[in-house]
């Protein structure tokens, strides 16, 4: 396979393993680095470069990108590139982290239970209705321009519909802006709102890869959180941006009480900011009914949200959506068209399909019941453990497990490496100048019943090691 251009160490993608792609090209681009082949300040190719060479995706190029830029070994440099960072990837701003016991590796050639994010299910794929959606867009033929910069009308209109039946959202004064991806959703609607390098507020913690990507857009400030959410009242001076998950806080859980999304409104009213939230989170809990979203309870040209089809669908599915205040849809469409890319005419035509055909909300009604199964066990098992409090565990496909300040997260999370079961540490969720809660955050959604049973016995056997006691049964 031939290296990627202004990128000279061998690169070599083995289709045929177990690993993912991109686990192996983070590896390698990692070892690298710590090998000196990638020199500090050495430029990195862009992600559509390094796709093309290596023939694979570019959102698997991306997803390397993200992991390293994460941990430190590469940095952005806006307008310029990506470049090999000039510090060791431990030197982290603000306060040093805690030290974290070596996690041993697992035992060779075992298979590993990635339990790291909150993986969608594959367990009763509408196959079916997929085949039929994707066999009728194809006997359209394809226009000979490309579709218009916004997304299909027709698309638009079902993400509307859509937003409208599982949300009670009614989008008066917002317009629906269909992207190639998440990332690009994020950027078009912030370049759009005309405030280079924004300060962004991001509630803490939060999902890894959304801090990445607002941190790729502007600087990234904590807003803490508590049992409640996000806090109104802690939103740092000079913000332009606050982005919250008030539906299901990840990975804490915490639903937001209507009085503080009010209270983000009347933030954005008082400061001209943006309130961000994204559209999906919160789903696959047919018990809780949606809280009005700060789309409803704020001004239009304050609020926005960004969204995709990955939690329902596939991942793979490169198509996001942006809803956005109607006054930015035309500054978007334009910036669209100035190079952003766009799903393709096919597959827009699939989704639309996919939505206006009822197979989305049947799809979430159907996850909402198998995560629910798998919630109560997950429940039911780690609930025994009256030191440990058990957070996110009735919305969604993930959890975190609290644990007391006896027990040291980093120990618990190399102890279920040594088992074979990988998860994550809270404190890769935090701020990197927050202090981080202890505890560990594991997804369970796309594990069968049989492995979900096999890997809360071996997580009870870890917590079991570590001297934590039981609830004995009446």
């Amino acid at each position: 396979m031939r290296n990627p251009q202004r990128l000279n160490v061998p690169i070599h993608l083995e289709r045929d393993l177990p690993e993912p792609l991109q686990d192996q090209l983070t590896a390698q681009l990692r070892r690298a680095i710590l090998r000196g082949q990638l020199t500090a300040r050495t430029r990195m190719p862009s992600t559509r470069t390094l796709s093309e060479v290596l023939g694979i995706s570019r959102g698997v190029a991306l997803a390397a990108y993200e992991t390293l830029l994460a941990e430190g070994y590469i940095a952005g440099r806006r307008g310029s590139g990506t470049y090999v960072s000039g510090r060791a990837p431990t030197a982290a701003a603000g306060p040093p982290a805690p030290a974290r016991a070596p996690a041993r590796a697992p035992v060779s050639g075992a298979t590993v239970v990635d339990l790291r994010s909150d993986r969608p299910s594959g367990q009763a794929f509408p196959l079916a209705a997929w085949r039929a959606a994707w066999r009728r867009a194809s006997h359209q033929a394809p226009p000979l321009e490309e579709p218009p910069a916004a997304g299909l009308p027709e698309l638009r209109a079902a993400i509307t519909a859509h937003l409208r039946e599982s949300r009670g959202l009614v989008l008066d004064g917002h317009e629906v802006v269909v992207t190639a991806g998440y990332a690009d959703a994020l950027e078009l609607l912030l370049r759009a709102q005309g405030r280079p390098a924004p300060v962004i507020a991001l509630e803490d913690p939060a999902p890894p890869h959304l801090r990445i990507a607002l941190g790729r857009l502007g600087t990234v400030l904590p807003l803490r959180t508590d049992g409640s959410g996000a806090r109104p009242d802690l939103i740092p001076a000079a913000c332009d941006v606050v982005a919250v998950l008030p539906e299901r806080g990840n990975p804490l859980g915490a639903r937001m009480p209507i009085e503080r999304r009010r209270a983000l409104a009347a933030w954005a009213r008082e400061s001209g900011g943006l309130v961000l939230e994204p559209a999906f989170d919160g789903l696959f809990n047919a018990a809780l009914s949606p809280r009005p979203s700060v789309l409803a309870v704020g001004e239009t040209w304050s609020t926005a949200m960004v969204g995709s089809f990955c939690d329902v669908l596939t991942p793979t599915l490169r198509l996001s959506y942006a809803v956005v205040p109607r006054h930015l849809a035309a500054e978007i469409e334009e910036g669209m068209s100035a190079g952003h890319g766009q799903p393709s005419f096919t597959c827009q035509l699939a989704v639309t399909d996919l939505l206006s055909s009822g197979c989305v909300s049947r799809r979430v009604e159907r996850l909402s019941a198998l995560y629910e199964a798998k919630r109560a066990l997950v429940r039911q098992t780690l609930g025994a453990y009256p030191e440990t409090r058990l957070l996110g565990a009735d919305t969604g496909a993930g959890a975190t497990l609290l644990l007391p300040v006896h027990v040291k997260a980093e120990s618990v999370v190399a102890g279920l490496l040594e088992r074979r079961i990988q998860v994550a540490g809270l404190a890769d969720f935090h701020h990197p100048r927050s202090v981080p809660k202890n505890g560990f955050v594991f997804g369970f959604g796309h594990l069968d019943a049989v492995t979900l049973r096999r890997t809360l016995h071996t997580i009870t056997r870890t917590l079991d090691d570590h001297r934590l006691a039981r609830r004995t049964a009446a």
